[in-house]
């Protein structure tokens, strides 16, 4: 499934796609190089010394011979491993873009009493005095107001409160399409990536193989995109709402 090419608006957005593109670029490698790997011949030689490496240098793969099996279990652990980190550093990122999203809103002027709402922050006048400027010191308490919302460990309702902190109407549908893959990074982390009944019950599309989630290329193609519409949607709706300033549009030298 081709990557989609989007173009970004806002800064934060801007660095979001090009994390994505980074990453997009090692999934393509490793799915072509694994791709030759699974096709090699199988020969008496180890697998280290049928792809030319050194013995000394690889002894796991040194260890491994060079069967059609072994290629099998070892390509597609290295895929699955891939795989995993994509949905795990998408998540990451997708905090991050949010997380500047929101102290970009409280720059560019919010309602000062929405945005805190009944937020109860642990703030010393160190890290105040530290941060040097108004700017940073915005930036402590967006984040600090971030970390507090995203430790109710509920994607969905975090999305939701910062939305009604910063004003903004969003969609159901673009959060409703990101939401599998959001999730899902959970499921990675907490469960092997063994999902429990609430993430089946709720994601009934998405493919469960051996009780497992499919992670394939398909679905890093489909998560990407979901959660790039996500983010490209927030980034819409901010600027619409007048929440962007303008040294923090993309291309945009910052004062």
């Amino acid at each position: 499934m081709p990557w989609i090419e989007r173009k970004a608006g806002v800064k934060a957005l801007h660095r979001f796609t090009q994390r994505l593109i980074a990453y997009e670029t090692d999934l393509e490698i490793a799915d072509l190089l694994v791709r030759d790997f699974l096709a090699g011949a199988a020969d008496d030689r180890s697998l280290c010394q049928a792809i030319g490496g050194r013995a000394n240098l690889y002894p796991r793969l040194h260890a491994c011979r060079n069967t059609a099996q072994a290629r099998k279990i070892v390509g597609l652990h290295l895929k699955r491993t891939l795989h995993v980190a994509f949905i795990k550093e998408l998540y990451e990122d997708f905090s991050e873009f949010l997380s500047t999203s929101l102290s970009r809103a409280a720059l560019a002027g919010i309602d000062a009493a929405r945005f805190a709402g009944e937020a109860r922050l642990d703030l010393h006048a160190k890290e105040i005095l530290q941060a040097g400027s108004w700017d940073a010191v915005i930036r402590l308490i967006s984040d600090k107001i971030f970390r507090a919302l995203e430790n109710e460990r509920n994607t969905r309702m975090l999305i939701n409160k910062m939305s009604v902190r910063v004003g903004l109407r969003l969609e159901d549908q673009p959060l409703n399409d990101a939401m599998p893959y959001l999730d899902a990074r959970h499921i990675l982390v907490h469960r092997d990536g063994k999902p429990d009944e609430i993430y089946t019950r709720s994601y009934p599309d998405i493919s469960i193989v051996k009780g497992e989630i499919n992670l394939n290329f398909e679905f890093v193609s489909r998560a990407r995109n979901a959660v790039l519409a996500l983010a490209e949607h927030i980034d819409v709706k901010m600027v619409e709402a007048g929440l962007v300033r303008q040294q923090d549009m993309a291309g945009q030298r910052r004062e």
